[in-house]
């Protein structure tokens, strides 16, 4: 077993969604400190072992184990690697709660409106109400 951290992946994604799958943040996270880690990569559309709903009760990627712990959540991995660097989570408060208060405007008010910009622009261009 390595010391590294594991995260789930899918191990292949069509053009679309390359760069919206959430593993990408973590893994962006994790280059820009140069923590080495290692893949667990499932099927987008095959099913995980029945073991991975204990991990990800959603059934979805990412997953992240690191030290005996084991959980999910693309923002709950991030708030994680960040207490464990300052150079994603700075030590002073008022630089800290701003990083933490953008981490949750990037997972709850922008990044719903970029999924339906992406929807219109590729799902539904050849529409004529996109």
């Amino acid at each position: 077993m390595s010391d590294c951290p594991t995260l789930t992946a899918f191990d292949w994604v069509p053009d679309f969604a390359r760069g919206l799958v959430r593993d990408l943040r973590v893994r962006w996270a994790l280059e820009e400190i140069g923590r080495p880690y290692e893949t667990q990569l499932y099927g987008a559309m095959a099913p995980r072992p029945d073991d991975y709903l204990a991990w990800q009760p959603f059934d979805q990627v990412p997953a992240f184990a690191d030290k005996g712990l084991k959980f999910f959540e693309s923002g709950a991995i991030l708030l994680y690697l960040g207490e464990q660097d300052e150079r994603l989570l700075p030590a002073a408060p008022q630089a800290r709660w701003n990083a933490i208060s953008w981490l949750f405007a990037a997972l709850n008010s922008v990044e719903p409106h970029i999924g339906r910009l992406v929807s219109y622009d590729v799902f539904h261009a050849d529409k004529d109400w996109a």
